[in-house]
């Protein structure tokens, strides 16, 4: 780990501008010829995210490495063909579930027929015609975000309505993965609530589960950026998963939880750290390979949070996993 991976953190200001779940959806489209591309623009835009990938090679690596809910494929490429591409898609676990229509110049009732035994949801012939393929796209994206919604349902936790343990482990596991692929940083934040148990011993369970929420919706405000999760990790922690995060954002970005918990001035006359409900915040950042295991950087978060307690609760540590050398770890303070 790198001289300086350990840093004390202190309050700072950040904006997030794009909401976690996109309803936009974002829709991927794979055909060698750009002119294709910006035709669709012309009319899909306004309505959805649009990504460009012209040839079959880097559409697959798209689909692995970005949030993509439909395709737009074309069947005639130079170098892996829309029907074979389709076929790799579709035995991915990880791209299996986003929808493939075609849209291409193959328009026998053959051509069809082979396109949807490759996988796809739909078949569309060119020349485009924009009514008939906004109107299909429309009904394939709105089946996807619905199936997202009842997949979230399953994973989420019944009294804060967070992602639960179950969807961690299944989220964790993806975004690991697809950091590995594309080669970019994912970061874990750790947070657990400070002297809990006797919150809930004083005030009882009721309060306890108030708190709870209260706490959740407080840490869901700052986390409302594209590829952060909030989790509930299980009685009065919680975990922040940020894909695409630069070391530099995490310290920050764990900083402004912890002081946003404090700020919400919840009584706690039984605390050991203040007479205000606090939490404590450990955070890992790491460029993942295939060969690693996710469970590393959950180590190292917890690590940090372990040393925060150690200092005295209220307080807030990040490592860079992703240097050579570790150096000792500061305290975050506890109050500016």
């Amino acid at each position: 780990m790198r001289p300086g991976a350990l840093v004390e953190l202190r309050e700072v200001s950040i904006v997030n501008e794009v909401s976690v779940m996109n309803e936009r959806g974002t829709i991927l489209i794979v055909d060698d010829e750009r002119v294709v591309f910006e035709s669709l623009e012309l009319f899909l835009e306004d309505k959805h995210d649009l990504i460009y990938a012209d040839s079959g090679s880097s559409g697959l690596l798209m689909a692995r490495t970005e949030r993509v809910d439909l395709i737009l494929l074309d069947i005639g490429m130079p170098d892996i063909n829309g029907y074979e591409l389709c076929r790799m898609l579709k035995s991915d676990p990880e791209t299996e579930d986003i929808p493939v229509i075609f849209l291409t110049a193959f328009s026998s009732s053959n051509d069809e027929a082979v396109g949807l035994e490759a996988g796809a949801v739909d078949y569309i012939a060119k020349p485009i015609n924009p009514p008939i393929v906004r109107a299909r796209v429309k009904s394939q994206m709105t089946l996807k975000l619905q199936r997202d919604y009842l997949e979230l349902l399953v994973r989420q936790d019944s009294l804060t309505s967070l992602v639960n343990r179950r969807g961690f482990d299944e989220l964790f596991s993806r975004e690991w993965r697809r950091a590995a692929r594309a080669r970019k940083p994912l970061s874990l934040i750790m947070m657990d609530i400070d002297s809990f148990k006797l919150y809930n011993d004083h005030y009882g369970h009721v309060a306890g589960d108030h708190c709870l929420q209260q706490i959740s919706a407080g840490l869901g405000e700052v986390l409302h950026r594209g590829g952060d999760y909030l989790v509930r990790y299980g009685g009065e922690e919680f975990v922040a998963v940020l894909a695409d995060t630069p070391f530099e954002f995490v310290g920050l970005m764990a900083e402004r939880l912890r002081a946003a918990v404090e700020a919400m001035q919840i009584p706690h006359a039984c605390s050991i750290v203040k007479n205000v409900v606090t939490i404590s915040v450990g955070a890992a950042t790491i460029v993942p390979i295939h060969s690693d295991s996710p469970s590393t950087l959950l180590m190292e978060a917890d690590r940090m949070l372990y040393e925060v307690k150690k200092a005295g609760r209220n307080g807030a540590m990040v490592v860079d996993m992703g240097g050579p050398e570790e150096v000792p770890p500061l305290a975050a303070s506890a109050t500016p």
